[in-house]
C-alpha cells in the first residue's frame, strides 16, 4: 500500500486514506474486502500507535487511520471471524487502548484543515498543495465519528457487568445517551455556524474599512486636483 511507505508524500498518503475511508463508509462489502487484505488492520494499528510527537502531519495520518479502523468496526457484518466486531474491539483495547484510540480519532476534528473544510463547501486556495480535506469528507467524518466513539464506549462494558444491569435501565440509558448525542451535535453545528458568521462579519468590517480608506484617498486626490486647477486659473 502507498500509505505504508514512509517516504510517500504527505498529500498522497492523505488522499489514499480519504479514499479508503470514503469507500468503507456505509458499505459492509467494502469493509469485508478491506479486512480480507493481508496486514491492513495491523498496519492501521501500527500507524495509530506510532510515535509522532510534534509532527502535525503524522498526527493527522494517525487520526485518519483511526477513522478507517473505526469504520471497519461500525460497518462490519462479521463475515471474517478473525476480524469480527468483537475481535476488532479487543484488538483496539489490547493494542491501542480505547481511550487513546478515541483521542486519536478526535484529533482530526480539532485540526485547522478540518475546520476550514467543514465551514465552506467551496474552499479558496492559493495553490493546490493547500488542499488537504474537502467539505464532503469533513461531513462524512462528522457523521460517523460520534457513532464510532459511542459504539466503543458502550461496548467497553464487560459482559459480566452487563448481566448486573437491568435491561430496562440499559435501554433508557442508551436512549438518553442517543438524545444527548443528537443535542450535542446540534449545539456543535450551531457553534460552527456562529463562527462562520463571525468570520464573515469580520471580513465585511475589514472590507468596509478598506473602502472607507479608499474614499478618503479619493477625496484627498480630488481636493488636490481642485487646488491645482484653482492655481492655474489664477
Amino acid at each position: 500500500m502507498i500509505v505504508q511507505r514512509s517516504s510517500s508524500l504527505f498529500h498522497t498518503r492523505i488522499a489514499v486514506l480519504i479514499f479508503i475511508c470514503t469507500w468503507l463508509s456505509n458499505c459492509s462489502l467494502a469493509v469485508q474486502t478491506f479486512l480480507s487484505i493481508e496486514n491492513t488492520i495491523l498496519y492501521l494499528i501500527s500507524q495509530i500507535c506510532a510515535q509522532s510527537i510534534g509532527d502535525d502531519h503524522e498526527i493527522l495520518i494517525q487520526s485518519l487511520c483511526s477513522f478507517a479502523l473505526g469504520l471497519c468496526l461500525l460497518f462490519n457484518n462479521n463475515p471474517i471471524s478473525s476480524y469480527s466486531t468483537e475481535s476488532l474491539e479487543r484488538l483496539i483495547n489490547e493494542r491501542i487502548d480505547i481511550e487513546l484510540f478515541q483521542e486519536k480519532l478526535a484529533i482530526l476534528s480539532k485540526s485547522e484543515y478540518y475546520t476550514k473544510a467543514v465551514q465552506k463547501p467551496q474552499l479558496k486556495l492559493s495553490k493546490s498543495s493547500d488542499m488537504i480535506l474537502d467539505y464532503e469528507f469533513a461531513r462524512l467524518y462528522k457523521t460517523f465519528e460520534g457513532s464510532i466513539t459511542h459504539m466503543l464506549t458502550r461496548n467497553s462494558i464487560s459482559s459480566t457487568d452487563r448481566t448486573l444491569i437491568d435491561p430496562i435501565s440499559t435501554n433508557l440509558d442508551e436512549q438518553q445517551t442517543s438524545t444527548m448525542m443528537i443535542h450535542n451535535d446540534l449545539i456543535r453545528q450551531q457553534a460552527e455556524h456562529i463562527n462562520v458568521y463571525k468570520q464573515e462579519e469580520k471580513q465585511l468590517i475589514q472590507e468596509c474599512d478598506m473602502y472607507k480608506k479608499k474614499i478618503i484617498d479619493l477625496e484627498e486626490q480630488i481636493e488636490e486636483i481642485k487646488s491645482c486647477l484653482t492655481q492655474h486659473t489664477i
